[in-house]
C-alpha cells in the first residue's frame, strides 16, 4: 500500500474510532465536505456517471475505503453531489434575479462551467423514473418541488415590482421556466450548437409586461 494511502487509512480509522465515542466527529463532517467539493470539481468538467465508486475515488484522490465510509453507494454520492451543487448555484442565482429576471445567463454560466454535472443530473433523472431507484426518485421529487417554490417566489416578487407581467399564473410560469432550462441544457449537451441563451431570452421576453 502506498505511503499516502496508508496515512489516509490511519487518519480515517482514527476518525471512525472518535466518532463511535463522541458521535459524529467534526473532522468527519469536514472530510465529507472536502470529498464532495473535490468530486464536484472533477465531475464538473469530466463526469464519471458510468464508472465505479473505486474509479471515482482514484479520480478525486481518495481511497476506496475512505469513500465508502462516507458514501456507501455510487447513487448516494451522486445525490449528495447534486444536492451540494444545487445549494451553491441557488445561492449565486438569488442575487438581483428579481430585478433583472436573467435566467438565461445563469443557465448558460452553470451549464458551460459544469457540463459533467449537468449530464450526471439528466442521466439520474432518467433512471429515477424507472422502478427500483427510490432513493434517486425521492431526491428529484424533493428537488423539483424546492426549485419550483424558489422560482415561484422569484416570479411573485418580480410581479410585485413590475418586471414580470401580472396576467399570468406564476405557478405555471415557474414550472415552464424549469422545463425550459432542463430542456435547453439537454439539447446543448447533445449538440453544443444549440443556443441556450436565445431560448431563455425569448422566454424572459414573454414573461415581461407588454409595453403600452
Amino acid at each position: 500500500m502506498p505511503q499516502g494511502e496508508r496515512a489516509e487509512k490511519v487518519q480515517d480509522t482514527e476518525e471512525e474510532g472518535a466518532s463511535r465515542q463522541r458521535g459524529r466527529y467534526p473532522k468527519g463532517i469536514l472530510r465529507r465536505q472536502q470529498i464532495l467539493d473535490r468530486t464536484i470539481e472533477v465531475f464538473a468538467e469530466h463526469g464519471f456517471e458510468g464508472t465505479s465508486l473505486r474509479a471515482i475515488g482514484d479520480a478525486i484522490g481518495v481511497s476506496h475505503a475512505a469513500l465508502k465510509r462516507y458514501f456507501e453507494t455510487r447513487e448516494e454520492l451522486f445525490v449528495e453531489v447534486l444536492r451540494e451543487k444545487d445549494r451553491q448555484a441557488l445561492a449565486d442565482a438569488r442575487v438581483d434575479v428579481v430585478e433583472t429576471i436573467d435566467f438565461a445567463s445563469h443557465l448558460e454560466d452553470y451549464v458551460s462551467r459544469a457540463p459533467g454535472l449537468v449530464a450526471l443530473r439528466h442521466g439520474m433523472v432518467a433512471r429515477a423514473i424507472e422502478p427500483g431507484n427510490e432513493h434517486s426518485r425521492a431526491f428529484f421529487v424533493e428537488r423539483y418541488d424546492s426549485i419550483r417554490k424558489e422560482a415561484l417566489l422569484i416570479l411573485r416578487l418580480a410581479q410585485a415590482v413590475g418586471t414580470v407581467r401580472a396576467d399570468i399564473s406564476p405557478e405555471v410560469a415557474a414550472s415552464l421556466v424549469i422545463a425550459a432550462m432542463d430542456g435547453l441544457s439537454t439539447q446543448w449537451l447533445l449538440d453544443p450548437q444549440v443556443d441556450m441563451n436565445r431560448g431563455m431570452t425569448l422566454l424572459e421576453h414573454l414573461l415581461r409586461p407588454v409595453a403600452d
